[in-house]
């Protein structure tokens, strides 16, 4: 019962707020109606609604509680549309045969079921039948709106009678009763408003009627029209949007007609619902759009919706270039300035005036951002300038693989993938894989091919997998197919590795391998090659003990996995067979003629290489060029990373969240 009292008390106060505008300049209009619809929404009130925004008309809609709970959309559009919803009670029951209580939940919890449709608050009621008394005008607390004109539409059900009545009966300042739950009633009514407009007539809610022709409405109070007083205040037109570049910033005002209300939203949405109330000139990033309306109740005396884009005036970001250790900062015009740091703050117009090239100190941390009078600055451009003399765009110390792909890079094993950036949580794939042991082992030329008819000649990786072929490293997908798009496992990562090292002669470790809390998931050709791997320190596994066989190996992954595997020494040549065993005359070698992919030997079990590809994991679609060997543009999920213990996720240890992508940053 309090909760109930307070809102009539608030709508009370709301209402002759909102009744009469404080100084509004009167308005020479024409003949004001209000045509009302009972008992919806229903399953014709969308026909209704088209035909009222087709003739620019409003209307009020009188709903049940019990029928809104059914069309909660066709509430929320008649609202959104500008029309005044309003409440006809929950069942339509006759409130002078009720108890004060149950007349005050009759339209208490029809007032909740229409503000949980569309927003709606400020709602005045109808009683059903018209059945009132003082008792249930006080129990009601809110204006009760009648009617003057009644086509007795629910009786005929003729749309050319329910057209008659309404067009003889009509006069300036009328509410006219219709219920929108008859199609009769809903096609007489448009054919009235068009022959009632023909004649100048304006179609109109109870809220705009009363407001414009300056009769306040009051709660317990019954009102059956709104003749002409001698003043119109005239309809809600739309607001004035400006703005102007004030301080770098952009800055909005908004005007209206003197006593409405002004709400307004900054990304294009509409401002009924989703409105701030104006309060004065406010800021707004570049490329906003701002849409605001003008009211005196949006719950049925609100205008038009107006719209302004805010263009850009953000200034572009500096090129940043890093060449021997040198820094070079360049602004697009003449009057812009470009500010920096060296330290991994970032820039603003406090930082240092770059004027001139700088001498960088090893491991800084650039910020750069330029900046114009009556522009926004630009975008943050960063980047790492390491210990090691590389400069990287997307890699920074905090990374848990800063230090292995700084040295991977110095030692030439890894190369960037353009403009600067790494790419450091992109996928590695076989071609990429076989590229980097070729250049760690020295780039050493193949004499003999390969039967791969998927590694044409000319390819970055074409000179990696006839060597690797060659020397019994890596075999294919099949007997004619290598796949260098395709990701590569950490399983089949270590069996490559193994194959490599077992190359070079490297001494198999002494110390006793790593038992895996997955190790049953561990394939039995990859067994011992990731014994082996851990054994040495370069396969560790994640936190929880897991080596995570079939996940995908990241670029910063392989890093991590060559640094460590480049502390291993190779070996001497082994000492040259007996003189009566075999000569490769006699018996070919493996390489000579590799055994088919699909019945290893017990001696040399194939690796993942050897096997072909799931039909559900497609080859990535970009096709790496030869001097910059990109990685698949899709990054791993989190649970597919490593944990800090062997190569951390890098949601454990996030980049600056400044940090831009290699597709923002131009190209060196």
């Amino acid at each position: 019962m309090k909760r109930f009292l307070s809102l009539i008390c608030a709508l009370v106060l709301l209402v002759g707020v909102l009744a009469i505008p404080g100084q509004a300049k009167a308005y020479t209009g024409g003949r004001l109606v209000a045509l009302t619809f009972d008992d919806g929404p229903g399953p014709y009130t969308d026909r209704l609604l088209d035909g009222l925004s087709a003739r620019g008309a409003k209307a009020t809609f009188f709903m049940l509680g019990s029928c809104a709970e059914n069309y909660p959309s066709v509430v929320a559009r008649a609202y959104r549309e500008g029309h005044q919803i309003a409440n006809h009670s929950y069942s339509h029951a006759d409130m002078t045969g009720l108890s004060d209580w149950s007349i005050q939940n009759e339209f208490q919890t029809t007032n909740d079921i229409l503000n949980r449709c569309s927003g709606a608050s400020d709602i005045v009621v109808r009683l059903p039948y018209g059945s009132s008394s003082s008792r249930v005008r006080s129990a009601v607390g809110a204006p009760m709106i009648v009617w003057s004109v009644d086509p007795e539409d629910w009786k005929y059900r003729n749309s050319w009678t329910v057209y008659s009545n309404i067009v003889s009966a009509a006069f300036d300042g009328a509410i006219i009763l219709v219920h929108d739950i008859h199609p009769t009633s809903v096609d007489g009514a448009l054919s009235a408003i068009d022959e009632l407009q023909s004649r100048g007539y304006e179609f109109v809610t109870v809220r705009e009627l009363f407001r414009r022709r300056g009769v306040p409405l009051y709660s317990g109070s019954e009102y059956y029209s709104c003749k002409p007083t001698g003043v119109d205040y005239g309809p809600v037109t739309a607001p004035s949007i400006s703005e102007k570049a004030e301080n770098g910033q952009h800055m909005v005002t908004i005007t209206a007609q003197s006593g409405a209300d002004i709400y307004y939203t900054c990304d294009g949405s509409d401002p009924t619902f989703s409105g701030r109330r104006y309060t004065g000139p406010f800021s707004v990033p570049a490329g906003a759009t701002v849409s605001a309306m003008a009211a005196y109740s949006l719950n049925g005396d609100r205008g038009p919706v107006s719209s302004l884009y805010i263009k850009m005036l953000n200034c572009e970001p500096p090129e940043m270039n890093v060449t021997d250790g040198v820094l070079t900062l360049t602004a697009s015009y003449p009057t812009e300035m470009v500010r920096y740091t060296l330290d991994g703050s970032k820039a603003g117009g406090s930082s240092a005036l770059y004027t001139e090239p700088v001498a960088l100190p090893p491991n800084s941390v650039i910020h750069a951002v330029t900046l114009a009078n009556g522009w926004y600055g630009s975008r943050q451009v960063t980047g790492w300038y390491s210990g090691r003399g590389n400069f990287f765009r997307d890699v920074y110390p905090g990374d848990w693989f800063a230090d292995a792909v700084d040295q991977a890079t110095a030692e030439g094993y890894l190369r960037g993938t353009g403009g600067d950036c790494f790419s450091p949580r992109s996928m590695l794939t076989r071609g990429q894989l076989v590229t980097i042991l070729h250049r760690w082992a020295g780039e050493p030329a193949a004499e003999q091919g390969h039967p791969f008819t998927d590694v044409p000649a000319g390819q970055y990786y074409s000179a990696g997998v006839k060597w690797a072929y060659q020397n019994g490293i890596v075999n294919g997908r099949s007997e004619t197919l290598f796949v260098p798009d395709a990701p590569v496992s950490r399983q089949e990562i270590a069996v490559i590795f193994q194959r490599y090292l077992d190359s070079i002669h490297a001494a198999r470790p002494a110390d006793e391998p790593i038992v895996f809390a997955d190790e049953a998931s561990i394939a039995d050709w990859a067994a011992d090659a990731v014994d082996m791997m851990s054994a040495l320190g370069i396969f560790l596994g994640d936190n929880d003990g897991n080596f995570r066989p079939n996940a995908s190996c990241t670029r910063a992954e392989a890093a991590a996995v060559l640094v460590r595997a480049a502390a291993i020494p190779a070996g001497p040549e082994p000492e040259p067979a007996p003189s009566d065993e075999p000569t490769p005359s006699d018996e070919p070698a493996p390489s000579d003629e590799p055994a088919p992919s699909d019945e290893p030997t017990p001696s040399d079990e194939p690796a993942p290489s050897d096997e072909p590809a799931p039909s559900d994991e497609p080859a990535p679609s970009d096709e790496p060029t030869p001097s910059d060997e990109p990685a698949p543009s899709d990054e791993p999920a989190p649970s597919d990373e490593p944990t800090p213990s062997d190569e951390p996720t890098p949601s454990n240890e996030p980049a600056p969240s400044d940090e831009p992508t290699p597709s923002d940053e131009p190209a060196r």
